[in-house]
């Protein structure tokens, strides 16, 4: 009698070819329908983009915020543009680009006072991302003395001189991104990451 693991009929479907094998049956193929598009497709995940202080979070800001660039013009030091289109959803939506104009953290955040919608609020979060410092594009962990981060920072305590480099603290930083602006390595040393996470 034939093995029933090796019928001809079996053998040409992909639970017969597992069998054949010795291994597990393969999972179902998935409904028609999923591959025609008839099934939900999955949401679509926010891009980490480093918004202006006092945003709420990322999708609660898509919602709210109609790109009217009042934020823009409100703001005294330019700090804040329109997303590119390669950013997808964000495009148009304000952001900061600390190589051209970092955020200088306004104590008054006139960016949020200009917003109606309430996608930046004057009592929101301040902390946009983190600073990150790259040792090995650092001038002063190669040991040129440099401390021009550390000076130029307007956040109090964000950064801090330790054994003559710069060191970023992660409680105090604001993700403002000065010190990535004001970096002056040929290969800049300081990357800002944006908040992942931002209320209320």
């Amino acid at each position: 009698m034939s093995d029933p693991r090796l019928d001809r009929r079996a053998l040409f479907s992909l639970r017969g070819l597992g069998a054949a094998l010795g291994r597990a049956p393969a999972r179902p193929a998935r409904p028609l329908v999923a591959l025609l598009g008839g099934a939900p497709a999955p949401a679509a995940r926010a891009l980490p983009v480093l918004r202006p202080p006092g945003a709420v979070d990322e999708a609660d800001f898509l919602a709210r915020c109609t790109r009217c660039d009042d934020c823009a013009a409100a703001c005294p030091h330019d700090a804040i543009v329109k997303a590119p289109a390669r950013l997808r959803q964000a495009a148009g939506t304000p952001v900061i680009d600390p190589v051209a104009a970092p955020c200088r953290m306004c104590p008054d955040l006139p960016c949020a006072a200009a917003c109606l919608t309430g996608a930046l609020r004057p009592d929101g979060p301040r902390v946009m991302g983190r600073a990150v410092i790259a040792a090995h594009d650092c001038l002063a962990y190669q040991g040129t003395g440099c401390a021009v981060c550390v000076e130029q920072c307007p956040v109090p305590g964000a950064l801090r001189l330790d054994g003559g480099r710069p060191v970023v603290d992660a409680g105090r930083c604001t993700g403002c991104g000065v010190c990535q602006h004001v970096c002056p390595s040929p290969h800049n040393a300081v990357l800002v990451l944006p908040a992942l996470r931002r209320g209320p």
